[in-house]
């Protein structure tokens, strides 16, 4: 079976809907033959062509419409991975055996101006009951949907029992914050208010004291920006950390709980972000606003706490956590292995390529 994942911006380095790209060619390559195709905006010089990775910018595309086409033609599954809006793949991929991942957000506007090519494809993948229901009200059948959660590899993260937390917490109460983690940090500025930076800027600045500690995990983008807003608050509750972190584990280790404060829904957000599900898998619960989809997760679960995106929403949902910590972190390591196991993400995905190549041998 010959696979093609079709990509935009693939980094697997950092970015979560890469890993997932990447976890999914390198499981089906061991049986079966995959390539990874991707579109991207980081130097118009990064061309990299190899038997099974292509990856150019995007000025290069309508060079690469025949060839992707053909491609396309004599490929057992083509597998689309951006979002219901998906605009570079739709248009030039044979339909008739592809499918399509919307592992990012899209407005309901975007995804009916591609609806006609949605309509055509063998399978569509969502992340969430909140995509499920999109294309539902937009008439796509109930069979050609399937959820399936990202995934999170539980044996890269290790946790402590609850109990153990609490006495460890009595004895370092006096020297220890409130640690809050927030690794999906924005490399915009532009970005900063829908991902939440100023709400947390705003809540730390209420705070003023060391009680409670926000530990950004930033990558890179917008860092000069960030500490001048930083800097010109005195918000020295607010620590940066401006790396690529290669032991997540050790990071949520020290974390008391992981953050994920999104102020509105938007297109290119993933409504269930990595670091809330690796958070789970490390035993740490989650603060998620409302505009996140992971939210539905959490009050089915009692994994965290939902807040509404305001400054009054958030403190008063980090004193809840503080108050019932144990109770919350309990439900964080069976949350994570009953909707984001790897395991179980693979063995979705194995079925529905089966069942997609059954279908075109009958």
């Amino acid at each position: 079976m010959r696979i093609i994942y079709y990509a935009q911006r693939y980094r697997p380095e950092f970015e979560a809907i890469s890993k997932e790209i990447q976890l999914l060619s390198s499981h089906f390559s061991q049986t079966n033959e995959t390539k990874i195709h991707d579109l991207h905006l980081d130097g118009l010089f990064n061309f990299t062509l190899k038997k099974n990775f292509l990856s150019a910018h995007f000025l290069y595309y309508p060079f690469l419409i025949p060839s992707t086409h053909n491609q396309s033609k004599k490929t057992d599954i083509n597998h689309i991975y951006t979002s219901l809006g998906d605009l570079p793949y739709l248009n030039i991929l044979n339909l008739k055996n592809t499918i399509l991942t919307a592992a990012a957000s899209c407005s309901e506007e975007k995804i009916k101006k591609r609806l006609p090519k949605l309509q055509q494809l063998k399978q569509i993948i969502v992340e969430s009951e909140y995509q499920e229901k999109q294309l539902l009200k937009l008439n796509i059948p109930k069979e050609k949907i399937t959820i399936i959660h990202p995934p999170v590899d539980l044996t890269r993260f290790s946790y402590q029992e609850p109990e153990k937390i609490e006495l460890s917490e009595q004895k370092q109460q006096k020297k220890q914050p409130f640690t809050i983690l927030y690794a999906s940090c924005p490399t915009r500025k532009e970005d900063f208010e829908k991902r939440g930076i100023n709400l947390i800027a705003a809540v730390a600045k209420e705070e003023e004291s060391t009680e409670i500690v926000f530990d950004l995990a930033w990558r890179s983008g917008a860092l000069k920006e960030i500490n001048q807003l930083v800097e010109k608050n005195n918000l020295k509750n607010i620590h940066i950390n401006n790396e690529i972190v290669a032991d997540m584990n050790t990071k949520y280790g020290k974390a008391h709980c992981t953050i994920i404060p999104y102020t509105q829904f938007d297109d290119y957000l993933k409504l269930i972000p990595n670091s809330a599900i690796e958070s789970l898998a490390a035993g740490k619960p989650i603060l998620v606003s409302e505009k996140t989809e992971m939210a539905n997760i959490v009050k089915k679960t009692g994994c965290g706490i939902v807040f509404e995106p305001t400054s009054k929403g958030l403190s008063d949902a980090i004193k809840k956590l503080r108050k019932n910590y144990s109770f919350y972190q309990k439900q964080c390591r069976k949350t994570a292995q009953q909707y984001f196991s790897k395991d179980l993400f693979l063995e979705k995905y194995t079925k529905i390529y089966k069942e997609l190549i059954f279908k075109e041998n009958e």
